[in-house]
């Protein structure tokens, strides 16, 4: 690898810089952690988008082909008129085995979208971070490119953790490094300081107070996921690898 950018929201991302890179999209509260999970259950097709609009057009037409689940949320709140909502507990075994899934947030699916540029695109959580992290090592793309989704237009305290663990376990003797990149490699958060602060922050409070321990503790349940999942060229995801998986 001879570069590495981190770009801190999904509204610095850059098509053009994009171009023939391999991009690594970040939501870890919640939607890349739904989504790997949905993929490690066995979802057949899943369908990132980046609007209500785009949700129920895209319904209509797959509804042609056959039953399709649509699911998701806005603003972290269920959207009436869909199926299901944004969790992973929401996405079991026997709901997603073989379905097809619409699903919307308010980051995590628009990253998705607009790194449509980007040659090959991961999607990273907590969960799986040092799987994507292991593929990156034995692909070695020329540039990498980690785009934390980011909490509307803001900084998103959990995304930067789940990025700067990305970079501690990739190999970075002689890349370039963009400053994001720079700060998050000089971090070196243990798994106990990434659990405090993502404790700390404004969706972890809100989890807690909402007596979400669990699902906070499966967000950050390090190394649980030994699946790799990408977004295809068409926009839909799919399991590029899959090791031993761990099933909660």
């Amino acid at each position: 690898m001879e570069r590495c950018r981190l770009w801190l929201s999904k509204e610095e991302i850059d098509p053009e810089l994009l171009q023939g890179k391999t991009a690594v999209i970040i939501d870890a509260l919640l939607a890349t952690t739904t989504l790997i999970t949905m993929m490690e259950r066995g979802a057949k097709y899943v369908y990132p988008v980046d609007s209500i609009e785009a949700s129920t057009t895209l319904r209509e037409e797959l509804l042609l082909e056959g039953s399709v689940i649509r699911g998701g949320e806005q603003g972290g709140r269920p959207v009436d008129e869909f199926d299901l909502g944004h969790l992973p507990t929401d996405y079991t075994e026997d709901v997603v085995s073989n379905q097809r899934i619409v699903f919307l947030s308010t980051n995590g699916t628009k990253a998705i979208q607009w790194t449509a540029a980007a040659s090959k695109r991961l999607l990273c959580s907590f969960r799986n971070v040092h799987y994507v992290a292991d593929y990156i090592r034995r692909s070695d793309p020329e540039e990498l490119v980690i785009v934390c989704s980011g909490a509307g237009s803001h900084f998103s305290m959990e995304d930067y953790l789940c990025a700067s663990r990305l970079l501690d376990e990739l190999n970075l003797d002689g890349v370039k490094l963009d400053d994001g990149a720079i700060l998050a490699s000089e971090g070196k958060y243990s798994d106990e300081q990434i659990v405090s602060l993502v404790t700390k922050s404004r969706v972890g409070r809100s989890m807690v107070n909402g007596n979400m321990q669990d699902l906070l503790d499966f967000v950050l349940g390090f190394k649980t996921q030994d699946v790799l999942v990408e977004a295809t060229d068409d926009g839909i995801l799919a399991v590029l690898e899959k090791g031993e998986v761990v099933h909660e």
